[in-house]
Order: C-alpha cells, then structure tokens, then sequence
C-alpha cells in the first residue's frame, strides 16, 4: 500500500513512475451501437472500500481519453488491482460493460507489463452526448358506467383503486375519479382491487389493456408504452422510475455537463373498470326511515356527512342522503387536505325529500360537527336553510382593563383561522355554524387566552379579560 502511495504522489508531482513499478492498459470503447466512443473519459480506479463510493476522484490512479478509433491507453498504473471506468464521473459504465460495480470485472496490472484487449461497451446512460431521462409511467384510467354514477364516497368509506406492488407489498390508492395513476415502478408486478364499493354497485370489469385484472397481475410490457421517437431508445429496468428513454443529443447540446433528469409518459394500454347498479338498495345505519336530501358541489370534495354521519358522493358532484330523519341537520363536505374548501348548509328536515341543496364556503366547522344533531325539527319551515350566527368579542387586559392587540384564532373541525386584534380589542367572526369552538387569544405582550364556545340559535357576544403575564416570563 506504501507502494501505491509513493506512485500517486510521483502521479501529483508530474514525475512518471519507475518502468518497473508501473505497468499499462489499452484497449477500445465502443458506444451501445457499436461505433466507436469518441473522446471519452476512461480511467483505472482503485478498489473502493465500499462499493458505494465508485464516484470520489482520488480512487482515479490514471486517465486517458478515446481517440477518433475509439481506442484509449492508460500507462503509469502503479502495479495492483483495480476497475476500470469510462462516461460520467456521476453514471459511469465499468468493464466488461455495465453499470453496477459489482458485476465490474476487476484487472490486474503487473511491473513492466501491458494489459491489451480491455474492449467493452459504453451504456448510453454513461455518454455526455445522450439525454437520459428516467420517466414515471402514467396509465389513463377510463371508467364504464351501465345506469350508474360513479361512486367516490359512500358509508363504507372512499372507493379506492388499490395497486399493491410485488413482493415487497407496498400500497397505492388512488381516487377512483382520477384521470390516470402513476406506478411507483414501471417494471415492477401490481395486484389491483377495487376498495369499498357500495353494496348496490357492481364492479364488472377490471382489466389493463387486454390484461384481466380480477384473476392476473398487472405487468406493463415495452409493447404498452408509446412507440419511441426517431433515435430514442426506451427501456424497462427495475431500478428507480422503471423507465429509461435515451436519446442522442444534437449540436452544442452534445457537450452538456447536466446528469441524468426526469419526466413521465403516458402509456397506450388504458386501465378499465366497468361498473353498474344493482338491485340491492345501500340504507345506511340512520336508525329509522326518512327522507332523501341531495344536491351537487363543485369537483374535488371527496367525502359527504350529514349530521356526522356518512352520504354517498358522486364523481359528478352530487350528493345523496337517504332515510334522513326529520330535525336540523348540518350538511358537510370535505375536500382532500385542510387547506381544502370547506363546504356546509345549515337545515332543518320534516317529511318532504330536500332536493337541489345549495352548499356555501365555511370558514371552519365547528369541533364537534361529527356528533349527532339535535332533533330540532319545527325551528323553522322545512327544507329551508336555518340562519348562521356571528360572534362578537370585546378584549381587555386583567391588568389595566384597557383594550388589548394581538391575534384571536378560531379553532375548528380540521382547520385553524386566524384573525386580527386591533388595538380597540374589537373582532368579529361571521356566519358560524351551532355547535363548539375553540377560541385562542394572544396579545402582543405574550399573554394568552384560551376558551371553549358554544355557538346556539343566536348571535354570541363576548367580554373576555386576558389574564396579566408574570414579571419574570416577560
């Protein structure tokens, strides 16, 4: 090892080693289609302490570039055992051919001698003058419906498409509604299920091209992935996206330092699902019979409640209730995250179905908006919206009983709003819906406030004092 040092520290110092302590590799590089690689960068690396660090350029022990034949010819190389490496720095492809170290063939160079007929393949993925792009693969997903609206929501749950990757088990779900689903792996094996159906919903088919997904696998093959584009190359493989497209760079484009990016295609094979209405009537656990209250939303909510209890969504955007029981109810919907709209109507029900409801923004839910509503029935005439309420607070300081500055927060059902205390410690908080809130308050000298509020049939109107913050915690 001494040896080895000695000669890379004559390498630095641009003084050859001895004849008898060095010896020489030559051979050719050739690209993937067998022409010779031009100007590349080849070079003998020493054996790494792990085969993960195959990229540090102190393990280079010597370099040469291709000639116009493709040939290279590495001469000082201390004597010793070693890979050899040719392409990117980043990405390179090692002899005899390929792009994993381990399956490198290591050489060895004795004193005085020559190692000939070190010939192999540069991948393209190693090449500066090829674009290498490692693709995600999108797969359209087209939904046949016999006499029946799709289901996205309903007292089983949101009706997923389920991809399970094999064999490492690993779950995807997807939104039944979605244009097209992304595979984690392109190459890789998928069980696909459908999940929480209705029970008056029948799932026919499920297929991926001609590919019967109720008793195969899901498995793409180069013949579902569009055709390449003149001098393009596409590939499967199982490492990252699955796919690699590579194609040659033209012009200055040619020289490019940049590694390797990333994209997606669009697959031609489509994954099917066909579905239809049975006989069989969804009544979800309301207790007793009632009414029918429906109406239709904007895309993009994806779960339904009435009172807290789940109703069935459709792709289209209307939404069912049935056997409601008369009373006031709160009619929300949820969208994919918290920082989704929020969408609620406020109504009381008696014996007539509730057709057309109109569903408004909410600036937040109340906390307990799950829990079953009161039998309220005769507040007001049936069907039409019930008012919202307001809440009105005045703030002081226990201290100086004057007015306080700060930030009041309205806590609610999956979402925080946050609002303005001006100096006059005046805040008004518009159109809440009956039930509990949390209400933070916190001035600007670090004094804090915290109350549970109960919003009934009326406007609420608040005198809150913020207690004094101890000296020694200012």
């Amino acid at each position: 090892m001494l040896g080895i040092l000695v000669h890379i520290i004559l390498l630095l110092q641009g003084i050859p080693p001895l004849p008898n302590t060095s010896g020489t590799v030559t051979g050719v590089l050739t690209t993937d289609a067998g022409r010779p690689a031009v100007g590349v960068r080849v070079a003998v690396m020493e054996q790494p302490v792990s085969l993960a660090d195959v990229t540090v350029a102190a393990a280079l022990v010597s370099i040469g570039e291709t000639d116009d034949a493709g040939r290279f010819r590495l001469e000082n190389v201390p004597t010793g055992r070693y890979y050899i490496s040719a392409g990117r720095v980043e990405m390179p492809t090692f002899f005899p051919g390929t792009l994993e170290i381990a399956a490198g063939r290591i050489i060895t160079v004795a004193a005085g001698a020559t190692v000939a007929d070190v010939n192999f393949r540069l991948k393209d993925v190693s090449d500066r003058g090829v674009e290498t792009i490692n693709a995600v693969l999108r797969i359209p997903l087209r939904i046949q419906m016999n006499e029946a609206r799709l289901p996205i929501f309903s007292d089983v749950g949101k009706v997923r498409l389920r991809l399970t990757h094999l064999p490492d088990g690993k779950r995807t779900d997807y939104s039944i509604d979605e244009p097209s689903v992304t595979l984690p792996i392109a190459a890789g094996e998928y069980e696909v299920g459908v999940d929480n159906l209705p029970n008056d919903v029948t799932l026919n088919e499920l297929r991926f091209g001609s590919t019967n997904l109720r008793n195969a696998r899901l498995k793409v093959s180069l013949a579902d992935l569009p055709d390449p584009d003149a001098g393009e190359l596409v590939t499967l493989t199982d490492t990252q996206t699955g796919i690699i497209i590579q194609r040659r760079l033209q012009g200055p484009a040619a020289s490019s330092t940049s590694g390797v990016s990333y994209g997606s295609i669009t697959s031609k094979s489509e994954l099917t699902l066909s579905i239809s209405a049975n006989s069989v009537r969804d009544t979800p656990a309301y207790g007793v019979s009632g009414v029918k209250v429906s109406g239709k939303v904007f895309p993009g909510q994806e779960e339904a409640y009435i009172s807290g209890k789940p109703g069935r969504l459709y792709a289209d955007g209307t939404f069912e209730f049935r056997n409601v029981t008369p009373g006031r109810h709160i009619v929300f919907t949820l969208g994919r995250s918290a920082t989704s709209r929020q969408l609620s109507a406020l109504i009381n029900v008696g014996n007539v179905d509730v057709d057309n409801l109109q569903l408004q923004d909410t600036i937040t839910l109340p906390l307990d908006v799950m829990s079953p509503a009161a039998n309220q029935a005769g507040l007001q005439v049936e069907g039409s919206n019930a008012s919202l309420h307001t809440m009105k607070g005045h703030v002081v300081s226990e201290a100086t009983r004057l007015p306080v500055a700060g930030i009041v927060t309205m806590l609610g059902f999956n979402r925080s709003i946050t609002y303005s205390l001006p100096a006059d410690g005046e805040f008004e908080i518009p159109d809440l819906l009956p039930g509990s809130y949390g209400l933070k308050i916190e001035t600007f000298d670090r004094a804090t406030l915290t109350r549970t509020i109960v919003v009934g049939d009326k406007d609420v109107e608040l005198s809150l004092v913020v207690p004094s913050v101890p000296q020694n915690e200012k």
